[in-house]
Parts: C-alpha cells; structure tokens; sequence
C-alpha cells in the first residue's frame, strides 16, 4: 500500500506566507497535489504543524500533525511512519509548483520495493533528492533510530542506505519555490 504525504508544515519563514496555499492551478498548491496524488494512493495526507492543524480542525482532509520539534523535512516523513508503520510513502514537497504526472509516474515504474526508497537524482543531477519519492515501509524504522542518533538530514539518510536513484524526465518539475523572488521568476516564464 502506497499513501501520499504532501510536506506543507515547514514554516514558510522566506516566502512570509503558507507556500501550501499559494495559487498555481487555480486552487491552492496542497489541493493541486492532493488531487494529483489520489489516483496513485490509498489515501493523500498532509503534513501540517500544530497552528496548521488548529486552522484545518474541521477540514475533510486526512492530516498527519509533525510529532518532532525538528525544522526539518524529516519531521513530517517520521510523524507519517508513525502514523502507518507499514505502508509506504509517495513523498511530495508542496514547493514543488511545476510537478506533473509525469515524474510520479517515472517514480512508480523504477520503484525498487526492495530498497529503501525510489527518489530522483536533484536537479543538479549529483545527490537524491528527498522531498519527492517513494519511502518504503522498511525504512520508516531506520529513519527513526538515525534520528534517535542525531540525524535530521533526509537527504544524508538517502545517501547513507540502499536506495534507488533514478534520473528525472524532467528537471524543471524539481523546481523550489522558496521565496517570493523565485515566485515571481516562476509567474515570468509561465
């Protein structure tokens, strides 16, 4: 069983606004990859921290609340393993304005359930890049004993374990939008 798990708590501090509910599409880019997500998983989630899930109390969305007080993508990818030990996790960083199916559909045919996990190469084509792949169910207890031993790196993770890395059909939907320069560089080439 594969969940989704859209990566929205981090705390936007360079953006100076929730990068989740920035408008792409026509909608806000957490809703985008929900529905981008759901053809592919059992269920999508969204990472949230603690004000985020004040603000969605209510909300018809499965959430997975950040457990750690790390600022780190990490927090999000071990709070999901402790929410389902056993599926695995199609990872989504929801800065990632410009991802289609395309990639997700390049990351389900090189999965290597054998492995750890199924990321692309970056976008410089060097290291893994961890904000969008595929976290298998055994890797969940491995996260969680290196991040007992001082890790909060989920890219150092990657490097350090058996996983499959794959080059990207497209590099251009690895692109981080981090700031509001790089927001209105993204609104320029559209």
């Amino acid at each position: 069983m594969i969940n989704g798990l859209i990566l929205t708590g981090g705390r936007s501090t360079r953006m100076g606004k929730d990068k989740s509910l920035l408008n792409y599409h026509g909608k806000p880019q957490r809703e985008y990859l929900t529905e981008l997500l759901k053809p592919y998983c059992e269920t999508v989630f969204w990472s949230v921290n603690a004000e985020q899930a004040r603000d969605l109390a209510g909300a018809n969305q499965p959430i997975i609340i950040d457990v750690y007080d790390l600022v780190s993508p990490l927090n999000g990818i071990l709070s999901a393993f402790q929410t389902d030990p056993s599926a695995s996790w199609l990872v989504v960083a929801c800065d990632m304005p410009l991802l289609t199916t395309l990639s997700i559909d390049a990351l389900l045919a090189n999965r290597a359930p054998d492995k750890m996990a199924t990321v692309f190469y970056d976008s410089d084509g060097q290291l893994p890049e961890p904000l969008l792949g595929i976290y298998e169910s055994a890797f969940g207890p491995i996260i969680q004993r290196a991040f007992a031993q001082g890790a909060v790196s989920p890219r150092q993770l990657l490097r350090q374990n058996d996983v499959q890395i794959i080059p990207v059909p497209d590099r251009r939907e690895l692109t981080n939008v981090n700031d509001p320069e790089a927001r209105a560089a993204l609104k320029q080439r559209s």
